[in-house]
């Protein structure tokens, strides 16, 4: 026994000794240790650093035994200096570059102060793990990085502003293609297709190139590839591609292609990736059904289908995927109800299923889904009632808004959501009183109750929200004391729209215990003066007091809230008649929105608004403010972007303000008396949409030169003094591109109608398919851009402006001649109105092409001859006014010529057939026919012409024929005889 004892110990013993002199051999040549020193000197660190603990004296001599190296026979083979602490740049000739047995190399996180990946890199030719993510190298990789030919792995991941070439990078994966299995470039710039030799790996175990500008259509074969298990191009949204057949050999784990534009359907071969962990489909394009065989992937935790197209119902086999953690079906277009055996997947920590069009009950097994921490079933029509959710103590986010449950009241079993922290009831036909177990949800932050039928008075027990950051409680009928908010001290953002709001007089909250709103919504709230508590509010970004009534001067101390912080304040629609200060001082640094529209403002516009050097929005409609628009306003010319002073009693002329960097897109002066003529600084207004100068006194000749402004939509002019012929210049292309609408009406334009500008119109000449409007997009709504109209004969107020809308008013104006030919281009036009001019001729049967047109008005003019036949192609006129012309013949019959009153034709004592009492005596005259030469040819003569000039022309025709010979002279005497002896 001692024996083996023995023989034993010395085995140990050559085993120990053999260990250290293998480890004796392999520490570093002192070349590397003095590499590895000199690095360090190079480098800024801190004493956090592996680095710092570098050392050439000691016990520490050999580098092989410092921290983050790696030896092997004698040389450094391995550095992991990640998330050590490294800042400054790195140079190309730095001594790290001189390491040239390195195989490792990690550099992850650190700050190398977005310098550029150093060149010196390519000189490190064994490398085969190279590791730059989360350094901040920014700037172009150098094509030296093309020369690593033994990589197997490349992590370059995090480093934004990083570029790498697209001939860089198909080199890189070229010269790697024998050893390369990972690849990780998120966020690299490298804008290019996916290269072939990378399509034809037979290694590669790890593609992730989210964000990276790749492009083309990705190649089906990499799905194939039977070693990868990771893939993920998520983010390159020029990504084309469809999902193929899958192979059922495949050990994909992660599949994530999220953001791209892959589209199609997904193929139900998609069940043969029996490994998938993670499938990221969102925001694809992608159409059609689920299919069944997804329920095949029983290892998957995370199904991510949101931002599609995708229809039909969730299949009931989905309760197979027991592992799920995350299902998100939300923003697309499933319908049906929800399985029952959703109950099945216990492990589900998120649901989303918002934006959908699901339908029915919810199942009573949703109650056994106790792990969520996050139910979203948003924006659906689930009707009947909740479950009891009483059991989901995990629960934080809850959001069911916009459903048709049954009419309910909030349940008792609410209040025991002790750790719901996000919580939106808004739309769900909630009634009745608020209980008073809902206020214990004590780490509530965000809280919605918006536009149900809650009444009653909120209860005391509000107080018990000290955690609660956003209250939305508009549009029910609450009646409440404000002072109970001003005890949640963490309160930022407070929607108390269209509830009744009292103000208590004995609030005694000062600066320090009351909550410093980010947000404050509080209209239609039935005020009736200034909440005082706003005195104390410096940290307010948007004030909206819209629609109150409040009355009297705006006080001082308004101007003195929130000066460093507040960008909206709305006070429109009250009683306010002025400011406290004559001239109120506005020291808002951030203010982008003023508008006190919709009050009885007196005074002048006061000159300490242009002292709001950030201010976008700037609306003193509809007020009595008098005096000049002043010319300080050039000082924000620069920053606004709606002006509107309509409605108001404004006088002088327009100021010329508006700068070269000006970036106005609406304006609206109407309703005023300002006189003189157009500023030609508009010019400058390269991004203006709508321009309202409508009823005013401003005389001046057509502005052609506003065709210039390729943005411009909408331009009213009507009710001014404008006057002078309507033509293009021929040195300048003002073409109005974009032009939508024009009022030119109740003005003094003479001439011809602008065919030239019927011709260029262009954008009339179309229809747009996006029926949205024009507006300004702001906190809470959009800002709506609004006009007046004479549409179907009655002045009408356009609230809001639909772009795809199309109008020309060239009414009540002194036009004469013919309607050209030329507006039969205008196709997209849905009101013309031609009417109150001087105009003659026929009325052109080329307009039946205007087949969008709804009203057309021509009344109050000299046309003559009859009705077009073609007109009855107009199927969606609803009115139609031709009254008081002189115009003859059979009205034409058929589809909306059937719908039109006698007012359409009053004033035409020549017209026949219905809906006129006149009967069209001869059958043939009835029918529909073409205009003849001879009544084309009278049109063009005007109506009441002096016969002692038709003599004179006799007389010098028949000069003439004396000269040219008695067979012209005959000609033209048979002419004269037939075309004037009547």
């Amino acid at each position: 026994m001692a024996k083996s004892i023995h023989v034993f110990m010395l085995l140990v013993l050559h085993v120990l000794i053999f260990a250290l002199a293998n480890k004796v051999s392999s520490l570093s040549h002192d070349d590397d240790c003095s590499l590895l020193l000199q690095f360090k000197e190079n480098m800024s660190i801190n004493n956090h650093s592996k680095v710092a603990s570098w050392k050439s004296d000691g016990a520490r001599r050999h580098c092989c035994l410092w921290d983050g190296v790696e030896c092997s026979l004698g040389h450094v083979i391995g550095l992991d200096l990640s998330s050590s602490f490294l800042s400054g740049p790195i140079s190309s000739n730095n001594s790290l570059f001189s390491l040239i047995h390195l195989h490792t190399l990690n550099l992850a996180d650190n700050n190398f102060c977005y310098s550029k990946v150093p060149s010196g890199i390519g000189r490190l030719s064994q490398l085969a793990y190279l590791n730059l993510s989360y350094s901040a190298f920014s700037e172009e990789i150098p094509k030296q990085i093309s020369q690593l030919r033994n990589l197997v792995s490349l992590d370059l991941t995090g480093n934004y502003g990083l570029k790498l070439q697209s001939s860089d990078f198909q080199n890189l994966v070229q010269n790697s293609s024998e050893t390369l299995r990972e690849l990780f470039l998120s966020w690299v710039d490298i804008d290019s297709e996916l290269p072939d030799s990378l399509v034809n790996s037979s290694l590669l175990t790890s593609l992730v190139m989210s964000n990276c500008g790749l492009r083309g259509e990705f190649p089906t074969s990499m799905f194939n590839m039977p070693t990868l298990q990771l893939l993920d191009v998520q983010g390159n949204s020029d990504l084309t591609g469809y999902i193929p057949e899958f192979p059922c050999n495949s050990e994909l784990k992660h599949l994530i292609i999220a953001g791209t534009h892959f589209q199609g359907s997904i193929s139900a071969s998609i069940g043969n990736l029996t490994h998938l962990n993670i499938l990221d489909l969102s925001s694809c394009a992608f159409t059609g059904t689920l299919p069944a065989s997804v329920s095949n992937l029983t290892q998957l935790r995370e199904l991510h289908l949101s931002f599609n197209g995708m229809k039909g119902q969730i299949p009931s086999s989905f309760s197979n995927l027991t592992q799920l953690t995350l299902l998100d079906l939300s923003h697309n277009e499933f319908t049906g109800s929800l399985p029952s055996s959703i109950g099945n997947q216990t492990q589900l920590r998120e649901l989303h299923l918002g934006y959908n069009g699901m339908i029915g009950t919810i199942p009573s097994s949703f109650s056994n889904l106790t792990q969520l921490t996050l139910l979203d079933l948003s924006h659906n029509e689930f009707t009947g009632s909740l479950p009891s959710l009483e059991r989901f103590e995990n629960l934080t986010y809850l959001i069911l808004s916009n459903n048709n449950f049954d009419r309910w009241k909030l349940p008792d079993w609410f209040g025991k959501l002790k750790k719901m922290t996000h919580l939106d009831l808004g739309y769900v036909n909630l009634y009745g009183e608020i209980p008073s177990s809902f206020f214990n949800l004590t780490q509530i932050e965000s809280l919605y109750l918006s536009r149900n039928q809650l009444k009653g008075e909120l209860p005391s027990s509000l107080l018990n929200l000290q955690n609660v950051e956003e209250f939305y409680l508009d549009g029910n009928g609450v009646t409440m004391d404000f002072h109970l908010f001003l005890s949640l001290e963490k309160l930022k953002y407070l929607d108390l729209y269209r509830n009744n709001v009292t103000l208590s007089v004995k609030d005694n909250h000062t600066n320090e215990t009351q909550p410093q709103f980010t947000a404050l919504w509080m209209e239609s709230c039935n005020l009736k003066v200034f909440p005082e508590f706003l005195r104390f509010q410096q940290q307010l970004e948007y004030l909206f007091l819209i629609n109150n009534k409040i009355e009297g001067l705006i006080p001082g101390w308004m101007w003195n809230i929130s000066k460093e912080t507040l960008s909206i304040l709305s006070l429109s629609q009250n009683l306010l008649i002025g400011f406290e200060q004559h001239s109120p001082i506005a020291p808002w640094v951030s203010l982008e929105t003023l508008d006190l529209s919709h009050n009885m403002l007196t005074g002048e516009i006061p000159p300490s608004i242009c002292d709001l050097l950030y201010l976008r929005l700037l609306d003193l409609s509809f007020n009595n403010i008098t005096g000049s628009i002043p010319s300080c306003l050039e000082k924000i010319s620069n920053s606004l972007v709606v002006l509107n002073l309509r409605s108001n009693t404004l006088q002088g002329t327009i100021p010329n303000v508006f700068t070269n960097e000006s970036k106005i897109e609406m304006i609206d002066l109407s309703e005023n008396n300002l006189e003189g003529r157009l500023p030609r600084s508009l010019e400058n207004c390269e991004s203006l949409q709508f321009l309202d100068l409508g009823h005013n006194f401003i005389e001046d000749t057509f502005p052609f030169w506003l065709g210039t402004l390729s943005k411009l939509q909408v331009l009213i002019l009507r009710f001014n003094k404008l006057h002078g012929i309507i033509r293009i210049p021929s040195d300048i292309n003002v073409n109005f591109p974009f032009l939508r609408i024009i009022d030119l009406s109740y003005n003094s334009f003479s001439g011809d109608l602008p065919h030239q500008y019927f011709q260029v119109w262009s954008a009339m000449k179309e229809t747009e398919a996006n029926a949205t409007y024009m507006s300004m997009p702001r906190m809470w709504k959009d800002y709506w851009f609004s006009i007046q109209l004479t549409n179907k004969g009655v002045n009408m107020e356009y609230q809001k402006i639909i772009k795809t809308f199309y109008a020309v008013d060239l009414s009540s104006n002194m036009f004469r001649g013919k309607i050209p030919e030329s507006i039969k281009t205008l196709t997209g036009l849905q009101l013309l109105n031609l009417s109150n001019n001087e105009l003659s001729g026929v009325i052109p049967p080329s307009m039946g092409n205007l087949i969008r047109l709804e009203s057309l008005d021509l009344s109050s003019n000299k046309l003559s001859r009859r009705i077009p036949q073609e007109l009855v192609q107009l199927n969606f006129l609803e009115f139609l006014n031709v009254s008081n012309n002189k115009l003859i013949g059979p009205i034409p019959q058929g589809r909306q010529f059937n719908t039109f009153s006698n007012d359409s034709y009053m004033g035409n004592q020549a017209l026949c057939g219905y809906p006129l009492s006149k009967k069209c005596v001869d059958a043939k005259v009835s029918e529909p026919s073409k205009v003849s030469f001879e009544e084309d040819t009278e049109s063009d003569f005007p109506d009441g012409v002096d016969w002692v000039v038709i003599l004179i022309g006799f007389v010098s025709g028949l000069m003439v024929a004396l000269v040219w010979g008695d067979h012209v002279t005959r000609r033209y005497y048979k002419w004269f005889l037939q075309r004037f002896r009547k």
